[in-house]
């Protein structure tokens, strides 16, 4: 029975990363194939980033809070066990867990601000690496060159992390236990993946969301400014304000991206750095709800796609009820090069459609007077 309400906390704290598991998965599932197969402009750079961030946040919680379901759910009420986390399952389970928590958490905090800086060079057409960053290869040859430089970076927990030790039982017999997060290592490496984790994504997802805020800012006061003078300009204009609106939805996805990746994840950053060495007492409970609370900000994706953007709804719905998937739309990286192909050849007709043909057979077929 439980009798302390620190025992409660560890339960709920259990049934919390259960459900974050059993939430996130189908999710983040949903949101990689939706970028991958269904939405409109998958060809856009940010979308691209996206599926990717969709991959890597559907294994996160198969990490730590994996182990906290597992050792508050079950293994806790077996009182013939003396394993106390999955960690110490085997020295495999130990070297895998921790090193795909560390991996896999800084993975996705680069992927988002890879996806924001995408969409912040978007914006500046001035810019000269636009044209090299947006191609849709660059971009997946970037999010892979993220993925295996950070793979690289945690390579050193598969060999210094864990180790077998022999301890006494009960009964005095000798059995052999594996030893996880033992190392001095981790001292270090616990400021290393605050850096890698917290800090430096921070600072650089701040960084371009003001730089996007603003170039739009800039760009919808030109937009009151101008004035419509005739019939051609107010069709220009209402197809810039068209495109416009299409970007501030993905615009506005990323600013609530970075603001909830802050929200959550920025009480552990503060609680290692100045409570960690002071909090003694229910330090480990106080570490689980904090490891929680930053897995909530990837299983929350889903819910921040569906109420920023109307492609993701559109998309979510035409899976659900197996619609065929619509034609892909021409992003705003390949808008300019349609453009510049008919300039260069004015001359060139387009083929008629079925309402323009009809609308002429009829005219041919009416009585002249």
């Amino acid at each position: 029975m439980l009798e302390t309400l620190a025992d409660w906390g560890y339960l709920i704290f259990g049934i919390y990363s259960f459900i974050l598991i059993l939430v996130g998965t189908p999710l983040n599932l949903l949101c990689f194939y939706i970028f991958k197969r269904v939405i409109p402009n998958r060809s856009n750079a940010t979308i691209i980033v996206f599926s990717y961030v969709a991959l890597i946040e559907l294994l996160i919680p198969f990490t730590w809070n994996l182990n906290y379901a597992v050792r508050e759910l079950i293994w806790k009420r077996q009182t013939n066990s003396s394993i106390k986390n999955l960690e110490e399952y085997s020295l495999f389970v130990c070297k895998l867990v921790s090193f795909g928590a560390y991996f896999l958490l800084q993975c996705a905090a680069w992927l988002k601000t890879l996806a924001t800086f995408a969409r912040c060079i978007s914006l500046h057409q001035e810019w000269s690496i636009r044209k090299y960053i947006l191609k849709p290869y660059i971009i997946h040859y970037l999010c892979w060159a993220t993925i295996i430089l950070f793979a690289f970076i945690n390579f050193p927990i598969w060999i210094i992390n864990g180790k077998r030790a022999i301890v006494l039982d009960k009964n005095n017999s000798t059995q052999i236990q594996i030893k996880c997060y033992r190392s001095q290592f981790f001292q270090f490496w616990e400021i290393v993946h605050l850096l890698l984790y917290n800090f430096i994504p921070f600072t650089l997802m701040i960084l371009c969301n003001l730089a996007i805020i603003r170039h739009v800012h800039e760009s919808r006061r030109r937009t009151r400014r101008s004035k419509i003078r005739s019939k051609t300009q107010m069709k220009h204009s209402f197809m810039r304000r068209q495109s416009t609106t299409n970007g501030s939805r993905l615009t506005k996805t990323l600013v609530f991206i970075t603001i909830f990746f802050i929200i959550f994840t920025s009480p552990s950053a503060i609680f290692y750095i100045s409570l960690g060495k002071i909090i003694k007492r229910h330090r480990h409970l106080i570490t689980m709800g904090l490891s929680s609370l930053a897995t909530t900000s990837h299983v929350v994706s889903f819910v921040i796609y569906w109420l920023t953007s109307t492609d993701f709804q559109s998309a979510v719905v035409n899976f659900i009820h197996c619609r065929p998937v619509f034609s892909q739309r021409l992003s705003a990286d390949e808008k300019p090069n349609e453009k510049r192909q008919l300039t260069i050849s004015p001359s060139a007709s387009l083929p008629a459609s079925n309402s323009d043909l009809c609308r002429s057979a009829r005219m041919l077929q009416s009585p002249t007077f």
